[in-house]
């Protein structure tokens, strides 16, 4: 786990975690209500996004939500190729036998990483980066600060993504968001990488040393062999005197979800049940927030 820092009076960082298609609509719709209600995205000093987070992340630093969230409403044209559909619980199978013989996080990331590294099918990794490239708001990182979390598919290696590394944005999405044997993964200066989400679901540790943490979760996360899973890593943060916050999804929410996260169907009842939560909730956002 990253090594937990002393929390910086004033500073403020929002964790956005992975949830597909419909996580991205889910998260919009939480974020546009919160703004709307009081909340200043723009004044956080970090954003941090995993896998649907890091494309939610991208519209909050370059300030385009509400627009983002309109879209998921009413979706626009899109090259984004719905994968097969997943049978969840063989995909559960197939990650199981991936992780057999793993002797710590990294190698069972690695292992993930390999089985990856098979697949054939789908959109190519430029394709898919070129599906990000017209569905981001920009394809420049923004002046503020906006970390990216990826996964090294042949080490297995941790990786936080930021405008100093000198990827390209619309790659770095990409590989944050290349699920593991849904496609194959994305490269990033010559290696192959895959979702930050194979280490966390949010990766709020990274946001260790941030005196308020706000963590926007498609859903709760059960203890993992890979890394901090949500709650173990909320707890860490805390004992390092940080003030941390957390929005999961409710269970209307994730009814909106689906079976398939990664279908295109979900865009719209997903963004509306974010909304609706987030409209229960805001005032007590607005507070801590502020």
């Amino acid at each position: 786990m990253t090594q937990l820092a002393t929390p910086a009076a004033g500073t403020r960082a929002i964790v956005l975690g992975g949830g597909g298609v419909a996580g991205i609509a889910w998260e919009l719709g939480v974020l546009a209500t919160l703004e709307e209600a009081g909340v200043d995205l723009g004044a956080a000093d970090l954003v941090i996004g995993t896998s649907a987070g890091s494309v939610v992340g991208t519209f909050v630093r370059h300030g385009g939500v509400r627009e983002a969230y309109e879209q998921q409403i009413s979706p626009l044209a899109t090259t984004y190729e719905e994968p097969v559909v997943i049978d969840a619980e063989a995909m559960q199978e197939r990650f199981g036998q991936a992780l057999v013989g793993m002797t710590s996080e990294q190698d069972g990331r690695a292992r993930l990483g390999h089985a990856a590294q098979a697949v054939t099918t789908g959109q190519t990794d430029d394709e898919r980066v070129a599906t990000f490239t017209e569905t981001l708001p920009s394809t420049e990182w923004p002046a503020a600060p906006l970390a990216i979390t990826t996964v090294d598919a042949t080490d297995g290696s941790f990786r936080v993504l930021t405008a100093a590394d000198g990827v390209p944005l619309p790659r770095a999405v990409a590989a944050s968001c290349s699920v593991p044997l849904v496609w194959s993964p994305v490269t990033v200066e010559g290696r192959p990488y895959i979702d930050g989400g194979v280490r966390s679901g949010t990766n709020s540790d990274v946001a260790a040393g941030y005196e308020r943490v706000l963590v926007i979760a498609c859903g709760p996360e059960a203890p993992s062999p890979l890394g901090p899973w949500l709650d173990q890593a909320v707890e860490s943060l805390r004992a390092g005197g940080s003030s941390v916050e957390v929005v999961v999804a409710d269970s209307a929410s994730q009814q909106a979800f689906g079976t398939n996260s990664l279908s295109l169907s979900t865009q719209r009842p997903s963004a509306e049940a974010g909304s609706a939560q987030a409209s229960a909730i805001a005032s007590q956002i607005v507070d801590f927030w502020a």
